[in-house]
């Protein structure tokens, strides 16, 4: 007995009969077109992998002078050389061979109440570093260090160690700037308020076994992605935008036409197309615009006025169960990080799909997958890896976010030197240690004073011998 699949008496086709007409008519073409392009992708992925495998990472702590007369313009200054990196290559390089840009990852660090500042980087980048830093702070010091992250076990669950970590993300689009450190300060008495004291100052609350670790990676982005928010700019003064052009639109538009005619074959062959009414271009509302919408403009036109990076904010909390609270490891840097929000323009948040949280249904396993992968992709510093690529944030809100503490904030962990270098030669060599697990070579060419805080962890009351003059001529 023979079915058929054909119900054009009916008005309307059986969809597999609809299906099997669009293969026979062209969709094989389609589907071979996704194929390659699937495959494509895949092989970019793998390339970019080995490219990025490739590189030479170098992680540097950054030791600032406390008695520096630095304002925050210099931290600014510092990210506008960084952007000297950017070098995107050409088409071959970056679609065949897999080159990514070079990023920078910002750390501040808290291990047993001692805080950090650190960057890591390609090693190619080291002198790029120095000179930015150096320019700006002469007396600083640079070294070389290991990697902290290799002291905090990477298997979760952990009979030893609890954890939590989510990446951050803009409450509203990325055109939106957050607040920044101009903002800060108090306009009667003219003195800044550092939103970095709350940060630091909770940082240097934690007890022996906990750590803290604050992560921004920043990549340098071109100048195109002022496109999306002189898009925005436009919407909101009511002139027209004209729509988004996109690289695969002529494949995006052979797949409409396949669904188009697969709806006709299922509707029976009626067809689905309306007459669209000619769009009415909108006058420009400017003079109209409240007070609150004519500021977010004006702060939207500014932040498209400074060079900028792509961004991407982690905080992660590991500490030993008998002693885990997320009230001392956590919730002050979110309160610090709180303080750059504001209602009309942007604000930070968690993601929530990034959170180490789960609830209902197999809890335990899936808070422990969403452990292993914010650590993971914290140790790998990968821009790559979480919730899409990061937003845009310029050199000015870079510099609020993460900047060296000020003279005036006295936290005792912070490490800083505590007197200029002199002048000794250039190739003098000198070894310290750092509690990050490895002694490291000094760089900058000159020795400085004694640190704020050991890097050994020594308490500062260990007995240290004096040999006097006497001594050495007896000894001769």
């Amino acid at each position: 007995m023979e079915i058929s699949l054909d119900f054009t008496s009916t008005g309307v086709q059986n969809p597999l009969a609809a299906a099997w007409w669009i293969f026979l008519n062209g969709g094989w073409f389609a589907l071979l077109i996704l194929l390659i392009i699937g495959l494509y992708i895949a092989r970019l992925e793998r390339a970019r992998f080995r490219y990025r495998n490739s590189s030479d990472h170098i992680l540097l702590a950054l030791d600032i002078p406390r008695m520096h007369e630095q304002t925050l313009v210099a931290v600014e200054q510092i990210f506008a050389q960084l952007y000297a990196s950017l070098a995107k290559g050409n088409k071959y390089e970056r679609y065949w061979q897999g080159k990514v840009q070079d990023s920078f990852s910002l750390e501040l660090v808290s291990i047993d109440g001692y805080i950090q500042y650190l960057i890591r980087s390609n090693r190619d980048n080291r002198d790029l570093i120095e000179s930015a830093i150096y320019a700006q702070y002469p007396d600083a010091e640079i070294t070389e260090v290991g990697d902290y992250t290799d002291s905090v076990p990477t298997v979760f669950p952990n009979n030893e160690y609890d954890l939590w970590g989510a990446e951050f993300t803009l409450a509203k689009k990325e055109a939106y700037p957050i607040r920044t450190y101009k903002n800060f300060e108090h306009t009667l008495s003219q003195t800044f308020a550092d939103p970095m004291a709350s940060i630091l100052e909770g940082l240097s609350r934690l007890l022996p076994g906990e750590q803290t670790w604050i992560q921004i990676i920043i990549t340098p982005v071109g100048p195109e992605w002022t496109e999306s928010a002189d898009h925005v700019v436009k919407k909101l003064v009511g002139e027209k935008v004209a729509p988004k052009k996109s690289a695969f639109g002529p494949i995006t538009d052979t797949l409409k036409g396949f669904g188009s005619e697969a709806s006709n074959q299922i509707m029976g062959g009626a067809s689905t197309t309306t007459k669209s009414e000619p769009d009415k271009q909108p006058k420009s509302q400017m003079q109209f615009l409240t007070p609150g919408a004519r500021a977010a403009v004006e702060a939207i036109q500014e932040k498209m006025a400074k060079i900028a990076f792509r961004t991407k904010i982690r905080i992660i909390y590991v500490g030993k169960k008998e002693i885990f609270d997320k009230k001392r490891g956590v919730s002050p840097v979110i309160g610090g990080l709180m303080q750059y929000n504001t209602q009309n323009l942007n604000a930070f948040k968690p993601h929530k799909r990034t959170r180490t949280k789960a609830d209902y249904i197999r809890v335990e396993k899936r808070l422990a997958f969403k452990q292993r992968k914010i650590l993971r992709a914290y140790k790998q510093r990968a821009n790559h890896l979480g919730m899409g690529l990061g937003f845009i944030l310029n050199i000015e809100e870079l510099a609020s976010i993460y900047h060296f503490p000020i003279a005036t904030i006295t936290v005792p962990p912070v490490q800083r030197t505590d007197v200029r270098k002199g002048g000794a030669p250039a190739t003098l060599p000198r070894e310290s240690f750092s509690p990050f697990g490895m002694s490291a070579q000094r760089s900058g060419g000159s020795v400085s004073g004694a640190p704020a805080v050991p890097r050994t962890g020594i308490p500062e009351s260990l007995p240290i011998e004096i040999i006097n003059d006497d001594d050495i001529t007896n000894a001769g």
